[in-house]
């Protein structure tokens, strides 16, 4: 093999060319890392909630003036292939959604891991593997591990790449073994000994094996109950149309054979109306407005509002519309509504757009009011059919996602007190901090003590012991920024039965979109809006947090490039700094009044900061429990913005108060600006 191998030396030129019939050698200089910036690199590398997430040149995978290239992804790739020798690892999948180079990716990530006589598996048939499908398809493969090569819902300038373990989780301890391995590279470019090897592209050890959608549709089919599925055939005989955005991403093509599995038509004779739907590394310029990309996160109201769906359900196309983004694990919803729920839908917290000359509305949702109304509707139908007591249920959010879908814990555990006392169960609720790893880990901790037999306690962010029961099953597990899962009652079994699961331990919008079909098909069928059974349901459960939001403060322009990126990046690392850790020092207070005085003293007169409850490290933010109210602060894991997050019922005042806590941000800025 080696006479046959071909030797490139990259001392200078970004822009090698790599034949694919032979294998390959790369050996990488100390004058290249220095001249192009990989040391910088490497020093700054980590894999966050998204794994390595950052911008790429548009016009060449090569060219080293964005972070995101050819030789970064090839240092990351080497080094994960490392950390599977030492481990003993086998076989990983690839796979990924649409975005520009992500098929050359793969074949660079391919290769380097055949290099390492480690197998590769590709999606079989298709081109596009959703993180859901890398998730499920690992676990029920056997595989050692997986990557996607994905930047979700991020502007389609920014490329990822996004590692799960042998369960499909996002990784915890391997995350930082991977960072160390690339500073340890870093390290022998310095010495002068640092090259890397590929396989031909041809070689036996890359295979195109990857199957996963056959037996997901059926793993699915025992998290959503029947009755939703009945609800929504019978919509669909009934002329129901829902518009589905794609976005040009990975799940019209790992949809339709999901839907159809269901009897759940696609065109003129069924209930799915595909928009988007064609394959584009754009995204159809879904999220591109008036001279700025702000990329196609469907939870963004600059992406919902002007993604046509508005149009299709005025027009009376579509009854009901939803989105999803490129990777398949975020989705959100656009509906309509008569004109006089206007007022009723603005005063429970829904966002409204009055539409002048028009006897309709049209009402859009954010992601925890979709979860809430799936959790209530879910738990009705499991508590009308007795499955509901059968196991302890358990709901999990993450500390920033609206208390709602907590409260309804307690209402369904108050309303049917005696059952759930006559089995020993009830619903339970457990936070974590932002990432669906965490989420991850929870589910891992039930099925290990489950296997003991023990009562399951697991441990909060906050050091606190937290007991699920002693049978416990997942509900759902949900994030405010879009993504969910739920579990099933049932264990799943992988290929050969050698590993078992209660739920997917990555986020899953083709679950969710499921479930909202029939709760959509349960409306079309009884002609009622969305905002009023959202309305309905607040008000017939007694819900307290009503009005949620969230305000991002952007900390530079990402789409920036070369120097001009690294001194506005710079003043954005500061600023953020200094906010995340202004706010965790207030949870190292003497007391609760000593931090709402700091905070006042930092707010000035802008507001009056009310007494403080509760004030905590969340694992990642800072929370504080206003009592009436409660406040979030965190940085993003994939964005270079600051999150706000509030809920309360108040609304004037909560945007008053909140606010004021971005104007702390907007002032920091302004005056590492002035300094710079």
């Amino acid at each position: 093999m080696k006479e046959n191998r071909v030797e490139i030396v990259v001392d200078r030129d970004p822009f090698i060319s790599i034949p694919k019939d032979r294998p390959v050698a790369i050996t990488y200089t100390k004058r290249f890392f220095e001249e192009h910036g990989l040391f910088n690199w490497v020093t700054e590398f980590k894999l966050g909630t998204a794994g390595y997430r950052d911008t790429m040149n548009m016009h060449n995978l090569f060219a080293t003036d964005a972070p995101y290239n050819a030789h970064t992804i090839m240092l990351v790739g080497e080094a994960t292939a490392r950390i599977y020798d030492r481990k003993g690892y086998r076989s990983i999948h690839l796979g990924g959604e649409v975005r520009r180079y992500t098929a050359l990716i793969i074949e660079l990530l391919s290769r380097i891991f055949s290099s390492h006589g480690i197998s590769v598996h590709l999606h079989a048939d298709k081109e596009t593997t959703p993180i859901w499908g890398t998730s499920f398809g690992v676990f029920y493969n056997e595989l050692s591990g997986g990557a996607n090569v994905t930047a979700s819902h991020s502007q389609n300038f920014k490329q990822g790449f996004k590692p799960v373990d042998e369960k499909g989780m996002q990784l915890l301890d391997m995350a930082e073994e991977i960072k160390a391995e690339v500073r340890r590279i870093g390290r022998e470019v310095e010495g002068g000994a640092f090259s890397l090897t590929l396989s031909p592209l041809d070689s036996p050890q890359i295979k195109k094996d990857f199957h996963y959608i056959d037996v997901y549709a059926e793993y699915v089919g025992d998290i959503i109950p029947e009755e939703a599925f009945r609800l929504i055939r019978e919509a669909q005989d009934g002329g129901m149309k829902v518009g589905v955005s794609t976005v040009g991403g990975s799940m019209h093509e790992n949809s339709l054979p999901i839907f159809e599995h269901y009897g759940i038509r696609a065109g003129a004779e069924g209930v799915i109306q595909y928009m988007h739907w064609e394959k584009r590394d754009d995204f159809h310029k879904v999220g591109e407005i008036d001279g700025e990309n702000y990329g196609c996160d469907p939870t963004k109201q600059i992406i919902y509002r002007n993604i046509g769906l508005k149009e299709k359900l005025l027009s009376g196309e579509i009854h009901f519309g939803f989105i999803w983004d490129p990777d398949g694990d975020r989705y959100n919803i656009v509906t309509k509504a008569n004109a006089t729920e206007a007022e009723m839908a603005l005063q429970h917290g829904l966002e409204v757009e009055v539409v002048e000359g028009s006897d309709q509305c049209i009402v859009y949702f954010k992601p925890n009011q979709i979860f809430f109304i799936n959790t209530a509707l879910k738990l009705e139908m499991m508590a009308k059919s007795g499955e509901l007591f059968k196991y302890d249920e358990v709901i999990g959010t993450t500390y920033p996602t609206s208390k709602s879908i907590g409260e309804l814990a307690d209402v369904f555990n108050r309303k049917n007190a005696a059952e759930f006392a006559k089995r020993g169960t009830r619903i339970r609720v457990f936070n974590t901090p932002v990432g669906f790893k965490y989420f991850g880990n929870m589910v891992q901790e039930v099925e290990k003590q489950l296997q003991r037999g023990d009562e399951v306690i697991v441990e909060a962010a906050t050091g606190e012991k937290v007991s699920l029961g002693h049978n416990p099953r997942i509900l759902i597990m949900a994030e405010e920024s879009g993504g969910a899962a739920m579990g099933s009652a049932n264990w799943a079994h992988s290929r050969n039965r050698q590993r078992q699961s209660l739920a997917m331990k990555e986020k899953d919008a083709m679950q969710v979109a499921l479930m909202n079909l029939s709760v959509m098909s349960k409306l079309y069928l009884e002609k009622k809006s969305f905002a009023a059974l959202y309305v309905e349901k607040i008000e017939e459960y007694d819900i307290r947090y009503r009005y949620y939001d969230r305000i991002d403060k952007k900390l530079f322009d990402e789409a920036l490039t070369g120097e001009a990126r690294e001194k506005a990046k710079a003043i954005g690392n500061k600023a953020k700094d200094y906010m995340v850790e202004t706010f965790k020092s207030f949870t190292r207070e003497g007391s609760s009044e000593g931090a709402r005085e700091e905070l006042q003293r930092l707010v000035g007169d802008k507001v009056t900061v009310p007494e403080i409850q509760r004030i905590f490290w969340a694992g990642d933010g800072t929370y504080i429990d206003f009592g009436s109210f409660w406040f979030e602060l965190r940085a993003s894991g994939t964005d270079a913005v600051l999150r706000f997050y509030i809920e309360g019922k108040e609304k004037p005042f909560l945007d008053t108060i909140n606010r004021a806590f971005v104007g702390i941000a907007e002032e920091k800025i302004q005056e590492l600006e002035s300094q710079s």
